[in-house]
């Protein structure tokens, strides 16, 4: 294969990482609690930092049936689509979860992509109980999922092969934080935070240490059009401690709606070979769908 294509390869896979699955990863939390501190202003006394218990979020509100579509684009080119969705309610470790599935499609010819993420999002107290990934991107596949077991505070990572998924024991038994969350389950509690302009946010609650810490700062309110419609937006400068459009020298603002729902309706990013965008296409807010109700048991089994 030549090195042009190589590296035209290579290119398409940051990309791809630029669509939604890069908003799942603009916040990771703090195991101690959410720790709020205001934006540096030149010659003012440093900031006093406040401590927020996170399970102090505000109340869950994504209904099951909400779903919000994607196009991506780099350097103004199309590139493909992804969607965003709260798809049912499960139970998983005896306890009510809601499934919230991501899925990207897209690419040139010789290196689709597929991919579908799903998580498992227990909302009080808020945690991540099991994530999944099924991708295709170009010839590699992987199908895996992560349990995050609330009571013992570990991880266990299973890897499926010949059609049943196998426990690795390289990666079993992990200890996580309490409220451990993935990429998917941070995004919607960032969906739940304040944010308040002038704030920075920082957090230490990835299921992974090496994913810690992440930080997200509230730069200003905008008013943008995107294809779904004219939206006033809070936006976000997201920084994470990993590899990728939020570190490494990448540069990314993401967008979501200046209402109880915030709606992520546009990220942008700049990388040193180019930029990207994301934008929100559609939105069905899932009226009339079901909520997990407060203190109700878990009704049957359906660990997955």
């Amino acid at each position: 294969m030549s090195g042009s294509r190589v590296r035209f390869q290579a290119i398409n896979r940051r990309i791809a990482t630029v669509g939604i699955v890069g908003l799942a990863t603009i916040a990771v939390g703090r195991a101690s609690g959410i720790e709020l501190r205001p934006a540096s202003v030149q010659g003012a006394a440093p900031a006093r930092t406040i401590h927020v218990d996170p399970d102090t979020l505000r109340p869950w509100r994504f209904r099951v049936g909400e779903r919000m579509e994607y196009s991506v684009t780099w350097e103004g080119i199309r590139l493909g689509s992804g969607s965003l969705s709260v798809e049912a309610i499960d139970t998983i470790q005896d306890r009510s979860a809601y499934r919230v599935a991501l899925e990207m499609a897209g690419g040139p010819p010789f290196y689709r992509v597929e991919d579908r993420i799903v998580s498992w999002i227990q909302p009080a107290p808020f945690g991540s109980l099991q994530f999944a990934q099924n991708q295709k991107e170009g010839n590699y596949r992987r199908d895996r999922k992560i349990v995050l077991d609330a009571e013992s505070q570990t991880y266990t990572r299973y890897d499926l092969k010949d059609g049943e998924y196998v426990r690795d024991e390289n990666e079993a038994d992990i200890p996580i934080p309490p409220g451990a969350l993935d990429e998917i389950s941070y995004l919607y509690m960032v969906r739940l935070l304040p944010l308040e302009v002038g704030q920075r946010y920082e957090f230490d609650r990835y299921f992974k240490a090496d994913g810690n810490p992440a930080t997200v700062e509230v730069l200003r309110r905008e008013e943008i059009r995107v294809p779904a419609g004219r939206f006033q937006t809070i936006v976000l400068r997201p920084e994470i401690a990993t590899d990728g459009m939020f570190g490494e020298g990448g540069e990314a603002e993401v967008y979501l709606t200046d209402d109880e729902y915030r709606t992520p309706v546009r990220l942008k990013t700049s990388l040193s070979i180019g930029s990207g965008n994301m934008y929100l296409t559609g939105y069905d807010p899932g009226e009339g769908g079901a909520l997990i109700e407060p203190g109700r048991p878990a009704a049957g089994v359906d660990d997955r």
